[in-house]
């Protein structure tokens, strides 16, 4: 987290706001004894929990200042539909996430001061106590949603997306020998654990895809779907086909799919999105990255440009949404592609020990099946699934 983001506001504010489940949450925390807890690690210094608290799906976060004017961000989560294990594995990995990425590269995370995984304990929850990093969140940074609608202001874009590239190389330049969510493991070290909801860890991509095929879950059934596709460019049925077949398709074709099938496996954080995406607000120059929750390592197909560079492949979208060369008709989408392109020239430039990611992303066949993952397995995104299966088919 950053001391600067605009997301930041008063405990009565974010209680008036926030559902029953958070508030509950935030009821059972003794923010006296995380104090304590906070006051014993930092030489016994006063510490005071602050009239500052953000929140996002899962986790609430309040400012703790010292008498030094040091302020860490207390971070605590909020279960939700979830047993205490799998709210607990989830915990472990991400501290264990930030805590490799510390001690194995230069990237800016928080550093992690103390936890407790188990919400049975003195506070009353699950919680980290971090590091709070300089800066502000990229998004918000600048007047934030209000002034830029969620985009990084053009003036500030080019060093904004060089700098993020350069934390890109180091991050996919972080491998492990399986596919899985970081761990400790019982010498200390890291190694790859089970991924939540598909198991592993794998020592192959294609173990991985077979994996993933056999246990994924469409967001939406098949009324919902139909209901969505009412106006849509073909039959609801055929859509409902569609993403039934995708996940028994990729299954087909798994040992096809990776030209790296043993690894070692880069590292992807979930979520690489400016929302968790620190910087200075005078340069955007990168000085945090946050939310490591879900970050583990991937086949080198499941590589993709940060979010805020997405783009739908040619193949998952309509087609009458391209000209006869296959350039987009829509001007803010050539742009992204003109973009995109840039992004792949600053990483190039990034590169040290080898071309990974640069390959990866200048890879429209890599790139295709990284979206459809992304959109089959995390948005329930609508598409032309099979569209995209043929392209693989055809470049094998």
């Amino acid at each position: 987290m950053s001391t600067d983001s605009t997301s930041w506001t008063t405990v009565q504010g974010f209680l008036q706001d926030c559902d029953s489940q958070t508030a509950d949450c935030f009821d059972r925390i003794q923010w006296n004894e995380l104090c304590r807890i906070a006051s014993g690690l930092s030489g016994h210094l006063k510490c005071v929990a602050l009239d500052q608290v953000a929140s996002g799906l899962n986790n609430i976060v309040r400012l703790l200042e010292f008498p030094d004017k040091t302020r860490w961000a207390a971070r605590v989560h909020i279960r939700r539909n979830t047993s205490s294990l799998v709210s607990s594995t989830k915990l472990k990995s991400e501290v264990a996430t930030m805590q490799f990425i510390k001690e194995h590269s230069s990237l800016p995370v928080p550093q992690v001061f103390a936890y407790e995984f188990d919400e049975n304990n003195s506070v009353g929850v699950a919680f980290i106590l971090m590091e709070l990093l300089p800066g502000s969140v990229a998004m918000d940074a600048l007047g934030g949603y209000e002034a830029h609608r969620g985009v990084i202001p053009k003036e500030h874009r080019q060093n904004f997306y060089r700098s993020v590239a350069k934390c890109h190389v180091q991050l996919t330049s972080l491998r492990l020998p399986q596919i899985g969510a970081i761990v400790r493991n019982s010498e200390g070290g890291f190694e790859c654990g089970p991924l939540p909801g598909i198991g592993g860890p794998f020592d192959t991509a294609t173990a991985f895809f077979e994996a993933w095929a056999d246990s994924v879950k469409f967001k939406w059934d098949k009324e919902t779907i139909t209901r969505m596709m009412q106006r849509g460019p073909i039959p609801a049925e055929r859509m409902v086909a569609i993403i039934e077949n995708f996940p028994s398709q990729i299954k087909a074709i798994a040992s096809r799919l990776s030209l790296y099938d043993k690894g070692p496996f880069p590292l992807d954080h979930d979520d690489f999105l400016h929302s968790n995406i620190i910087v200075d607000e005078n340069t955007f120059d990168v000085t945090g990255i946050i939310d490591w929750e879900g970050a583990c390592t991937v086949p080198y197909e499941l590589i993709a440009f940060p979010d805020f560079l997405t783009a739908m492949p040619v193949s998952f979208d309509l087609p009458q949404k391209y000209d006869q060369d296959g350039q987009p008709l829509d001007e803010e989408l050539r742009e992204m592609w003109r973009e995109r392109g840039e992004y792949i020239e600053m990483v190039k430039l990034a590169e040290l020990q080898d071309s990974l990611l640069s390959s990866c992303l200048s890879s429209k066949r890599n790139q295709a099946i990284a979206y459809s993952y992304g959109a089959y397995t995390s948005v329930g995104k609508l598409g032309f699934y099979d569209r995209v299966m043929i392209e693989l088919e055809s470049e094998k």
